[in-house]
């Protein structure tokens, strides 16, 4: 009897679990079930539906092809071309980290910084640093009509994937793309500054996961001895950058890494009111984990 969809899709879970591409059988089974879908241009739903079918030669075929690459641990996001983030359905590919769900928080909390922000009935001029496929960026401005976006990076190749999505979602009137070096190509002050820069120290990069060493850019990963490399650069650049009055910058980080990186913030701050009070609010926000993912500082709100 010829296999059936749910058999060969069971199969395939099992040889990602070996492959270590998969960590066990429950996201096995789930990666196959979209790279089946994406083979047959059907929703996860349908393929789950039509478990008992015998599949379409062809589209056995096409699966095949899609499931050895990752079995070599291509990303699934870049093999589907897209990954879900904050509701919205974002363009990724070579040349971009992928949007994690932790930085889902950074999000969150840029969204109630600039909702909250005293200039929030007028124009928040926000930028977000390290943009790659424009996630932070592109879902803080779709959900903040008061926002003026700015978004850059050093990679032109990550920024071309947050062309596409800016197209996607038609931000382009109001999200700016800027190729540079971190707060360097801005030519006007800032309300908000978010920041999701690479925070993994270097000596730890070689053990993350293959789909992370062998396919995803490494300039979007390693954040040098201590992972907060490029976070004190951006901090050295803050002063010259924030608008005077209300402001805030957050920042993802890396487990154990908040204090430290909020010392840094309020440190650059302080720095730029040395005669004045700096009346800071530092925040923590935490992600799923419970992992203080997102250092937030206030200042003047």
């Amino acid at each position: 009897m010829p296999p059936r969809i749910s058999g060969r899709l069971l199969e395939a879970a099992r040889q990602l679990v070996a492959a270590r591409a998969a960590d066990d059988l429950d996201e096995g089974r789930l990666e196959a079930e979209l790279l089946y879908a994406e083979a047959a241009g059907w929703d996860r739903v349908r393929v789950l539906a039509s478990g008992a079918e015998v599949p379409d030669t062809a589209v056995l075929g096409t699966f095949e092809a899609l499931l050895l690459r990752r079995l070599a641990h291509e990303p699934l996001a870049y093999i589907l071309g897209r990954r879900e983030f904050y509701g919205l359905t974002f363009e990724v590919g070579p040349g971009c980290l992928v949007p994690r769900p932790e930085t889902e928080t950074l999000v969150e909390a840029g969204l109630a910084a600039i909702h909250e922000h005293p200039r929030a009935r007028r124009v928040v001029r926000a930028a977000d640093i390290g943009t790659g496929s424009g996630a932070v960026a592109l879902s803080v401005a779709h959900h903040a009509l008061e926002v003026q976006m700015f978004a850059v990076d050093a990679s032109s190749e990550a920024l071309a994937w947050a062309g596409r999505n800016r197209r996607r979602f038609g931000l382009e009137e109001r999200v700016v793309l800027l190729t540079g070096n971190l707060l360097e190509p801005l030519g006007e002050p800032l309300d908000v500054v978010l920041a999701n820069l690479p925070y993994i120290p270097s000596d730890e990069v070689e053990a993350l996961p293959e789909a992370i060493r062998s396919h995803e850019p490494h300039l979007a990963v390693d954040g040098g001895a201590d992972g907060l490399e490029l976070y004190r650069a951006l901090c050295e650049q803050l002063p010259t950058h924030l608008a005077e009055g209300p402001r805030a910058v957050l920042v993802e980080v890396g487990s154990g890494q908040a204090t430290f990186a909020a010392d840094l913030i309020t440190s650059a701050l302080t720095g730029q009111q040395a005669h004045s009070e700096p009346d800071f609010e530092v925040r923590y926000h935490r992600d799923l984990a419970g992992t203080r993912r997102v250092v937030e500082v206030r200042q003047g709100y």
